[in-house]
């Protein structure tokens, strides 16, 4: 998901996690990266997110959803997906952030969750946006 204007994008704050290191093939699985909301982010919104590898997959379409563990919700309605033979999910179909699910506070605990990991992929990256 982009960002619509540059006010936009100057006022949103990016968080990033390194899911799967650059010599480890990505694995299936819930709670693969699980944080907790800072201060800084307290009543913002999901507005963006993003992922890489290092190594692509050669077939299968790594996939990544993104869950509150606190609200019991499922943040995106399509999830995060980056095509086989891609780097990163720019060219992938789009996921769409669940407007109804989209806002944090502080202290939530969200967890990175990797529902399909294609072939051979490695070096998974996540890098979520968040705005008032």
């Amino acid at each position: 998901l982009g960002f619509k204007s540059t006010a936009a994008a100057l006022s949103t704050r990016l968080m990033g996690w390194k899911v799967c290191d650059d010599a480890t093939a990505i694995t299936v699985g819930d709670g693969k990266v699980i944080f907790s909301i800072p201060p800084i982010l307290n009543g913002m919104n999901l507005v963006s997110v993003f992922a890489s590898v290092s190594t692509v997959s050669s077939s299968g379409t790594p996939t990544v959803t993104i869950y509150n563990l606190t609200d019991s919700v499922d943040m995106l309605s399509t999830a995060l997906t980056i095509d086989a033979t891609e780097y990163d999910s720019s060219t992938a179909t789009a996921a769409v952030i669940d407007t109804a699910h989209d806002d944090v506070a502080t202290g939530d605990r969200l967890e990175i969750n990797v529902d399909t990991a294609g072939t051979g992929a490695k070096g998974l990256f996540v890098i979520l946006g968040f705005s008032a």
